[in-house]
């Protein structure tokens, strides 16, 4: 399968789930909101703070229209498998701290190493090598 279709076939699919795409650059996706593996945790919450609740850039972006609805989780086999499970809420629920993400978002998961991808994220998301 060439790289077009494997692209196709990633956007079609992660229509309806998230999807695990193992070899492809980023470089491949158009317009969409780029999430490093490496982000703190803090960053894929909703925080309570003294002026009230904020929500991450990335986030905010995608809610209010400004940010592109097909979201990338760059580079997960770059961090251990225990600091990927912080992606967990994301994958399965389409969601940050019980907020729902808009209904039209997709999600892609970007890796070079299928196995250095934690148990919980091969689960969580449609594989496409």
């Amino acid at each position: 399968m060439d790289l077009s279709s494997k692209i196709n076939e990633i956007n079609e699919l992660s229509k309806t789930s998230p999807v695990l795409a193992v070899g492809i650059p980023i470089e491949m996706f158009e317009e969409s909101t780029i999430i490093e593996s490496t982000i703190p945790s803090k960053s894929l919450g909703i925080l309570n703070t003294a002026k009230g609740l904020k929500a991450p850039s990335w986030f905010y972006g995608i809610v209010k229209g400004n940010g592109s609805h097909q979201i990338i989780i760059n580079n997960i086999d770059s961090i251990d498998k225990e600091s990927q499970e912080k992606f967990y809420e994301l994958l399965k629920y389409k969601a940050i701290s019980d907020v729902k993400l808009p209904t039209d978002c997709k999600i892609i998961v970007l890796a070079t190493d299928l196995n250095k991808v934690s148990e919980t994220i091969l689960r969580l998301c449609l594989l496409i090598k």
